[in-house]
């Protein structure tokens, strides 16, 4: 049986996590677990994602590098929604991922790499707000932040998305 997944959407991913562990959304072990499913996955998988199955103990600019030379075409704002979808999914997880969340966030607005008005907003104000809920200096609780950064993430991203996109706090 047959079960070819389309490069290009393999390359997407790809895509994903090299912008993902550039940002510090990921650690290398997730990219690891994906290359390790697609492996499992796939009939005759292409010798790049084998060699991401073992590149366990590199740094991750290297592995960037890598995900990078993964053949195919990648969809890059398909890329993009999914280290949006990466960053939803793990502030929902875990809300104590919230100022890395928003750090990343912030990282991307400061980048231009936010279209949305409302989510680009929220990225340039969400960190700061953490800290001035934490320390009582603005009307808004932590957890009233981190359901305003759920509420952008989750108007931007859209469902579909596997466990391989979870970010790790640490």
């Amino acid at each position: 049986m047959n079960t070819a997944t389309d490069p290009d959407k393999i390359r997407t991913q790809a895509e994903a996590f090299a912008s993902a562990l550039e940002l510090g959304a990921v650690v290398v072990d997730r990219v690891v677990e994906w290359a390790d499913a697609i492996i499992e996955r796939e009939d005759h998988p292409h010798w790049s994602i084998c060699e991401l199955a073992t590149c366990g103990r590199e740094y991750p600019p290297d592995v960037a590098n890598r995900l990078r030379k993964v053949p195919g075409v990648p969809d890059i704002a398909a890329s993009k929604v999914l280290v949006l979808q990466m960053l939803r999914d793990s502030l929902t997880r875990d809300p104590r991922c919230a100022s890395q969340i928003a750090h990343c966030l912030f990282d991307l607005a400061t980048a231009d790499e936010i279209a949305d008005p409302e989510l680009k907003g929220l990225a340039w104000w969400a960190w700061d707000a953490l800290d001035l809920a934490d320390a009582g200096m603005i009307q808004e609780t932590r957890a009233d932040v981190v359901d305003r950064m759920l509420s952008a993430l989750s108007s931007v991203a859209s469902d579909g998305v596997g466990p391989w996109l979870t970010l790790r706090c640490s």
